[in-house]
């Protein structure tokens, strides 16, 4: 008998708690989306759209078991100028298909380019965080010529994972995803030293219905050297002081050694996975200065 909910999902009950989590994530967000629903070789995918029509088109990957209705609210600055689109990504607790292709080589590229393709979108900005940045760097190795600039933040794909700090963080929300162990998570992402604010406290209880009622998918993994090495377009890439899931100086490293592309790798002071938590208004700015000036 077929499932009447998406079988990344633990329950019809669970699916229908994500996707009423991802309306009022929209409804309540800080900038005003439009939706469009587009379809790619590996299945329809969703896109939520804003800014003004006529701006630099900017495409922004969320985070790996993630979904777009957060984004909005993480990077408000974005739709003052820029036109922003942001795809649910196939397989995640999103609304695009469940579909989840194999992460080894081309596969999340070519996806994006179908995404693109079918909103005319020519040669954005790109930009990801954790798994989004994986993302990035896929779509940049893959299709140099698609990407004008390219940004990561506390981006997976440049060190392998931090095993302890994966264990001692995740592994209790993993087993027992409850309010406690979602604030353990959230001080486990972020700084000791920066409060924790609205943005914060609603990452954690997200990610607490999320890991509760969806098929987390593991994380995709270090990019071989030979894909970094096709990466051309002008890209900067921020990893937090305090960042636990990956290696931030083997990142940073890793990235100078082998990215031709490479404007800046940079250590972001007082921060953790979540530097949009962390250091919102460093963050801002330094994005801004990158695709403005291209430094």
């Amino acid at each position: 008998m077929m499932k009447d909910f998406p079988a990344i999902y633990n329950s019809k009950s669970g699916y229908e708690a994500i996707m009423a989590l991802y309306d009022s994530a929209i409804a309540n967000a800080p900038v005003q989306y439009e939706t469009a629903t587009v379809e790619t070789r590996y299945g329809h995918t969703h896109v939520l759209i804003g800014g003004p029509q006529n701006g630099k088109p900017i495409v922004v990957f969320h985070g790996w078991n993630g979904n777009a209705a957060g984004v909005g609210s993480e990077f408000p600055f974005l739709f003052d100028s820029f036109r922003v689109y942001i795809p649910d990504i196939i397989g995640h607790p999103g609304r695009s298909s469940a579909n989840r292709p194999e992460t080894i080589g081309s596969t999340y590229a070519d996806w994006t380019a179908d995404v693109l393709d079918v909103l005319h979108i020519q040669k954005p900005i790109v930009m990801g965080i954790s798994g989004g940045g994986w993302m990035t760097l896929k779509f940049a190795s893959y299709y140099p010529r698609r990407v004008s600039q390219a940004i990561v933040n506390s981006t997976d794909g440049l060190s392998s994972t931090n095993t302890w700090g994966m264990a001692s963080g995740m592994l209790p929300v993993a087993l027992f995803p409850n309010r406690i162990t979602a604030d353990w998570f959230l001080k486990f992402m972020t700084s000791p030293h920066t409060s924790k604010g609205e943005l914060a406290q609603g990452f954690a209880e997200t990610m607490r219905i999320f890991i509760k009622h969806f098929k987390t998918q593991g994380n995709p993994g270090l990019l071989i050297d030979n894909e970094l090495r096709q990466i051309v377009s002008p890209l900067m890439v921020l990893m937090g002081e305090y960042e636990r899931l990956f290696k931030p100086q083997i990142a940073v490293e890793r990235a100078r050694s082998l990215i031709p592309g490479l404007v800046s790798a940079e250590i972001v002071p007082n921060a953790g996975h979540l530097v949009t938590v962390d250091q919102p208004d460093w963050l801002k700015q330094r994005v801004l200065k990158f695709v403005e000036t291209g430094m």
